[in-house]
């Protein structure tokens, strides 16, 4: 393959790497050159400060060993002709109706352009783009990635919707008791996440009432009663992190009922309820934050929190 349709653009800097979760990319092509130079010109790029991790199959078979092992795919660069003319086009297929997987954006590529005509496979399959390797410039590359990424991102955040939804739905049957409140809470938080964010990350605490003593330097037991991301399997325990420790005890000495700060990237947004119990919304990665947003964030701590105090005053009078 000739290099000067992937290198026509120069002098791109690179961008520093972020410790964010990269996005997951599968280059399935029977030429080690085209995995060479895909993964060379994409080598600094980044979207929402993530950068890209690369996955190489060579054949038909391997690309479907590889998709189902895993299910984080977010794009899938996917050559028509390999060990078969219609090879692509089988592993095309096989992802959307057999794995249903529907997340995964899928750009066929070929070398070979009459092998397969674009408007037949555009109808026919269940793809996001189709292009002819000879075609693919570095600037289209990255226009392609730029495009094929944000819907991933997009349609990401939709399924987080969904979930949260779903988990409303559920506790909305017994909406006052403390285990319906956990759901409800823990539905709401990731409609929030994914709405207002592009983050997955994110905690609701409650400051442990046994660990409280009026000095607002003393650290307080944060436990999580709702999560997302990598705190999802955490809910009962403790939140260990002395940066919210620190920013907790700064916002306790506020007059305001609902406080935050936003540090490092990171939302910390403190409620305190009419019985001086406080509740702690941590979210990593946050990014901007319209006043919007910012007021339906203040809006969830102050609803949950006077949910959760109803239950425990209703469960305390059974």
């Amino acid at each position: 393959m000739a290099d000067e349709f992937l290198f026509a653009d120069e002098g791109v800097q690179s961008q520093p790497i972020e410790p964010q979760p990269p996005f997951h990319i599968l280059i399935v092509d029977d030429d080690e050159e085209i995995h060479v130079i895909t993964k060379m010109a994409l080598a600094d790029f980044h979207l929402d400060k993530r950068p890209l991790a690369f996955h190489s199959a060579y054949s038909a078979r391997e690309a479907k060993e590889m998709l189902a092992k895993r299910n984080d795919f977010a794009l899938m660069l996917l050559d028509v002709v390999m060990e078969s003319d219609h090879a692509g086009l089988d592993v095309a297929r096989w992802t959307r109706e057999e794995l249903k997987n529907k997340l995964i954006r899928i750009v066929l590529r070929t070398g070979q352009p009459g092998q397969a005509p674009e408007e037949e496979v555009i109808a026919k399959y269940d793809i996001d783009d189709y292009k002819e390797k000879t075609e693919l410039t570095y600037r289209k590359l990255m226009t392609l990635m730029y495009s094929s990424l944000r819907a991933f991102r997009d349609l990401q955040a939709i399924e987080h919707y969904k979930s949260g939804l779903e988990r409303i739905i559920k506790a909305s049957a017994e909406i006052f008791s403390a285990q319906s409140v956990n759901q409800l809470s823990q539905g709401i938080l990731e409609q929030l996440v994914a709405l207002l964010t592009r983050t997955q990350t994110a905690a609701y605490c409650k400051i442990n009432p046994a660990g409280y003593t009026a000095s607002a330097d003393t650290d307080q037991p944060l436990q999580i009663i709702a999560a997302t991301g990598e705190y999802t399997q955490r809910v009962g325990e403790l939140l260990k992190n002395s940066d919210a420790q620190r920013i907790v005890n700064d916002l306790r000495q506020r007059k305001e009922s609902v406080a935050y700060e936003i540090a490092d990237d990171t939302y910390y947004g403190l409620y305190k309820t009419s019985k001086s119990q406080y509740y702690l919304l941590f979210i990593k990665g946050i990014g901007e934050l319209s006043e919007t947003d910012k007021h339906l964030l203040s809006l969830f701590m102050n609803n949950t929190a006077i949910a959760f105090e109803h239950a425990t005053l209703l469960n305390n009078s059974i």
